[in-house]
């Protein structure tokens, strides 16, 4: 069941590189929604958050680093 999948996600927050500007967010946001649904980027930062199942954290991270916003480091969550 779906609700089942939807409970294996965490709420994650990683801070990537050389997001500069809201093109930067938009680059992220529309190349991955699809594979790892919504996404928040706050370009101020650097910090992108989602919901992740932690098995699919390698290949959010490759994916990232793909589209040229290397992840420098996973950050806290605060719950």
């Amino acid at each position: 069941p779906k609700e089942r999948l939807m409970a294996l996600k965490q709420s994650v927050k990683f801070k990537a590189q050389n997001i500069h500007c809201e093109n930067c967010a938009r680059t992220i946001k529309n190349a991955l929604k699809e594979d790892f649904g919504e996404i928040e980027v706050d370009v101020a930062s650097g910090v992108v958050s989602l919901s992740l199942d932690p098995r699919d954290e390698a290949k959010f991270k490759e994916e990232m680093d793909d589209l040229g916003f290397s992840v420098a480091e996973k950050l806290a969550c605060e719950n």
